[in-house]
């Protein structure tokens, strides 16, 4: 498992997206938004699909470069009150973070401008991992992951600029063979502590600080525990994020810059380390309403830039995602 990752794939609130800035009116009925992203995503880590044979244990992955293309969108019904919500679908904010999940929820409005959101993500799509990442010289066999999550979301607390989310899943690897490699000569008990199966509880406080009607800055600080069948793989992580969002007449957008920091709770035994990470992310998303135009279109693009330096060079990585693509609301 790659935990820096995993706790985004729970946290769908850690990286704001323009849509997600600008204030929503709910119009009873059925209503929603398709997007077409085309992309490209460049990344030098040992858990990249492509990377299947590893001749060094103690350095980070070849480079890989990728195109991709992604359709995703939501679908959500409101009630006639026009205070209640029911929605499905993916969120744009997940490219970022390489994973895209299918999410089901509920959201209800307040007197006091406070907004609460239920959701559940039922695992339905997944992620190519390693069974045996530390395999060298040996071409690795992929397997499957996916993560079951309930989140619980109160934004704008009793009509203040507070918000605060709690969410707790399971993350699940199809065949979690590691340290299998009879080169390493792990014992059993060696071998059960890289176990990546996990549960992951997540929570965040954020506040928002506007600056004017246009321009505001939102501050998180977030902890995640990550408890991992294999004790090696159990780690706590803090991290903090800021995002400035800027709404214009005709476009917005948002830059987010996070960090976190993630201590393992114990020895790593293919490293004979305690593995301790430091990850750097900054995000760019825009998007620009109305082109030529075209009445419920909108161009949207995200860039972003992730690095993780760990005591362990093996799990070091630099990832750069651009994308851009036409989204369609009804």
């Amino acid at each position: 498992m790659k935990p820096l990752l995993t706790v985004g794939l729970i946290a769908t609130a850690i990286i704001s997206t323009v849509t997600q800035a600008r204030p929503v009116d709910w119009t009873p009925g059925i209503g929603g938004d398709i997007s077409l992203m085309v992309g490209y995503n460049r990344s030098n880590s040992q858990f990249n699909s492509d990377n299947h044979t590893t001749s060094n244990l103690n350095s980070h992955g070849d480079e890989q470069d990728k195109m991709f293309v992604a359709p995703i969108g939501s679908l959500s019904y409101t009630f006639n009150a026009g205070d209640k919500q029911l929605y499905l679908g993916t969120n744009r904010s997940d490219i970022a973070l390489g994973r895209f999940h299918v999410e089901a929820g509920y959201r209800q409005k307040f007197a006091d401008n406070s907004m609460l959101t239920l959701s559940y993500i039922p695992g339905l799509l997944t992620q190519k991992t390693w069974q045996d990442p530390y395999l060298k010289n040996v071409e690795r066999s992929k397997t499957k992951t996916s993560i079951n999550a309930f989140s619980v979301k109160l934004n704008d607390i009793r009509g203040s600029r507070f918000s605060g989310q709690l969410a707790y899943g399971k993350f699940s690897v199809d065949q979690e063979r590691s340290g299998n490699d009879p080169i390493l000569a792990l014992t059993p008990n060696e071998k059960a502590a890289l176990n990546r199966n996990a549960t992951v509880l997540f929570t965040e406080g954020t506040y928002v600080q506007p600056f004017s009607r246009s321009l505001m800055l939102r501050t998180a600080v977030n902890y995640t525990n990550i408890d991992a069948d294999g004790n090696a793989m159990s780690n706590n992580i803090y991290g903090v994020a800021a995002t400035i969002i800027q709404i214009l007449p005709q476009s917005s957008f948002a830059f987010t810059v996070n960090y976190k920091r993630a201590l393992f709770d114990l020895t790593n035994p293919v490293f004979n380390q305690k593995q301790q990470d430091n990850k750097y992310s900054a995000f760019f998303a825009y998007e620009y309403n109305q082109p030529f135009n075209w009445k419920k279109w909108g161009l949207v693009s995200l860039i972003g830039y992730s690095s993780t330096q760990s005591n362990i060079d093996f799990y070091d990585s630099n990832d750069l995602f651009v994308s851009a693509g036409l989204n369609y609301k009804f």
